[in-house]
């Protein structure tokens, strides 16, 4: 979790500009492109939150124990530091503990973001600089909760990630799909699916197809998505049917090549190989198509 120093500071500045309309945003990022040096910007006096925000930041760079220092200093210094949560969360090794460091982040997030601000904010809470640890805390807590096999809990945090920023700039609605399939949620995949009806990964292909087979079986609606997936990409089949485990996912992908098919068989493999039908349905479509 480090700092973007530019980034930062940029939309701390924007925030000292108390604008009056989007308008007025736009004219003063176009002046200031205009007029600024990019690699430079104007020296304000940094607020209690802002310097424990710089706390956490130093804390990714020190070692473990002068971290947790830092932390706890940033803490002291602004109890309501959501990235701070965030922090203490992703160093936990035990999940359980994870979980209520993440929740710590959640419940500071509603308290400031749902009152006032709410109605403003729906619909963008990515694209709030401030919102972003608030979603990243909601991210994490909700892959903990599928890690305790909590999975109807998860499904309810991506769902409200989704409402709060339907842009999705995390990219949960991957995880989100094949979560409500492992729940046999169709009702909720039929409606999601039609809102994200526009995404060409391996993700929305190959849980259309298995979607469509655990629906309505071997039809001929099922195979025609089957035959698209699979054209999409040709990998996924494999790593699906495979009996090896996948324990590495990769970093990066390009939609249809292999670290894709890698990237959606890993949270998508125990879904398939549950349902026995649909594997044995993807191996001999696999042969023919």
């Amino acid at each position: 979790m480090k700092k973007d120093d530019f980034f930062t500071e940029f939309n701390r500045m924007l925030q000292k500009q108390n604008f009056k309309s989007e308008s007025e945003v736009q004219d003063f990022i176009k002046n200031y492109n205009t007029n600024i040096d990019s690699n430079t910007l104007p020296q304000y006096e940094l607020t209690i939150e802002e310097q424990a925000q710089d706390m956490v930041f130093a804390a990714s760079e020190l070692p473990p124990k002068k971290a947790q220092e830092k932390i706890k200093e940033a803490l002291l210094l602004n109890p309501d530091c959501i990235e701070a949560h965030e922090f203490l969360g992703l160093k936990e090794k035990d999940i359980r503990k994870a979980v209520f460091h993440f929740e710590d982040g959640i419940n500071i997030g509603r308290r400031i973001f749902f009152g006032e601000k709410y109605n403003k904010y729906k619909g963008h809470f990515w694209g709030i600089h401030e919102t972003r640890p608030f979603m990243r805390c909601l991210q994490h807590y909700a892959g903990c909760l599928f890690g305790l096999l909590k999975t109807n809990e998860c499904v309810a945090i991506y769902e409200e990630m989704l409402a709060l920023n339907p842009n999705d700039n995390q990219g949960v609605r991957d995880l989100f799909f094949v979560r409500i399939l492992e729940l046999n949620d169709f009702e909720k995949y039929k409606k999601y699916e039609k809102i994200y009806n526009t995404d060409v990964t391996a993700f929305a292909f190959y849980n259309s197809a298995l979607a469509a087979f655990l629906t309505l079986g071997d039809t001929k609606t099922a195979q025609n998505k089957l035959a698209k997936a699979i054209k999409a990409n040709v990998f996924v089949p494999k790593k699906l049917l495979s009996s090896k485990a996948i324990t590495n996912v990769p970093s990066m992908y390009g939609f249809g090549d292999e670290n894709e098919a890698t990237y959606y068989a890993y949270f998508a493999k125990g879904l398939w190989q549950k349902n026995k039908a649909a594997l044995n349905w993807l191996r001999l479509s696999t042969n023919t198509v």
